[in-house]
């Protein structure tokens, strides 16, 4: 991590331990990273009205953006609606989650490759949802 290069979370450039670096295809997000990555999600609040989305859902939603490259209105149902699974990227964003996760995963001996995450970096990815 040397120098003023940015690195940036992305499905596509998350490889587990012991497999090499390349192109992934979008897959949710299994059981054994889901443990490493909720720690650095926001805690769900109390609410009245309609349930809230599974964390879960909307964090394979935004991988989905991140790893295909499609654009928030793309995000497929079962992960929420497009500006629900954007507000949630743009609060993993301010609350520093990615970077948390990242070095996490870093700990637990997953490999990282530069790739597309770029586009969240330039601000393609925070751009408002139309």
């Amino acid at each position: 991590m040397e120098g003023d290069e940015s690195i940036v979370f992305s499905c596509e450039t998350i490889n587990p331990p012991g497999r090499h670096a390349g192109h992934m295809a979008f897959r949710e997000i299994d059981d054994g990273l889901w443990e490493i990555v909720q720690k650095h999600l926001p805690p769900r609040k109390p609410h009245i009205g309609r349930p809230r989305r599974d964390p879960r859902d909307l964090f394979n939603g935004v991988l989905y953006v991140l790893s295909t490259g499609c654009t928030w209105s793309d995000v497929p149902a079962k992960y929420g609606t497009k500006s629900t699974v954007h507000r949630y990227h743009l609060e993993l964003c301010e609350r520093g989650a990615y970077q948390a996760i990242f070095l996490d995963l870093l700990r637990a001996g997953y490999e990282f490759k530069k790739g597309e995450a770029g586009r969240c970096a330039s601000g393609n990815l925070q751009a408002p949802v139309q």
